[in-house]
C-alpha cells in the first residue's frame, strides 16, 4: 500500500477506552495518527469517539490527550465526540470538514477497508485508508466480527 503524504485530515476512528486509558486497539490508531502528524506537519486531525459506558472522558478526548502529551499542537486536533459507530465516526466527522478535502482514515489494518469504504458512501471523493497495525489474539474475534460488519453495513446502505 502506497503512502499518501500531505492529505488535509485524517480522521481517527474512535474505539473503547478504558475509563482514560487507551486500549490496544485505540493506542495503536493514535499511535499510527502520531506518526502521520509528525511526518506531514500541515495536515489536521479529526479525532471521532464519544463517550460509552464504562468510559471516563470520550474517545477523542482519550486520543487528543495522547497526541498533546506526545507534542502535536491542540490547535491541529478537531474532536468530534458524539459518535457511537463507525458510520458516524466518518458521518459526524465529515460532516465538520466537508467532503471537498483530501482524507485518510486511520484504524486498525483489520478495519481500515470497512472505514474508508463508508467515507466513501458518506461522500468523501478523495479518502485514502491510514491502517495501523493490530497484533493481539483478539484478531480471532475482531476479523470475524469486522467480516459480519461488513455484510451488515452493505444490506443497511452503508457501503
Amino acid at each position: 500500500m502506497r503512502k499518501i503524504q500531505n492529505l488535509e485530515y485524517i480522521i481517527v476512528l474512535g474505539a473503547h477506552v478504558q475509563g482514560t486509558r487507551l486500549t490496544l486497539a485505540l493506542l495503536e490508531r493514535t499511535r499510527r495518527a502520531l506518526q502521520y502528524l509528525e511526518e506531514n506537519p500541515e495536515t489536521k486531525a479529526v479525532l471521532s469517539g464519544g463517550q460509552g459506558e464504562g468510559e471516563d472522558i470520550s474517545e477523542a478526548q482519550a486520543m487528543c490527550n495522547y497526541l498533546v502529551e506526545h507534542g502535536i499542537d491542540r490547535e491541529r486536533l478537531i474532536l468530534e465526540g458524539r459518535s457511537t459507530s463507525t458510520t458516524e465516526n466518518l458521518k459526524f466527522s465529515l460532516e465538520i470538514i466537508g467532503l471537498d478535502h483530501s482524507v485518510g482514515v486511520v484504524t486498525n489494518n483489520f478495519h481500515v477497508f470497512r472505514g474508508t469504504a463508508i467515507g466513501k458512501k458518506c461522500g468523501c471523493k478523495e479518502i485514502y485508508p491510514i491502517p495501523s497495525r493490530y497484533r493481539s489474539w483478539r484478531l480471532l474475534i475482531y476479523i470475524p466480527r469486522e467480516i459480519l460488519a461488513i455484510i451488515k453495513d452493505k444490506i443497511m446502505g452503508n457501503l
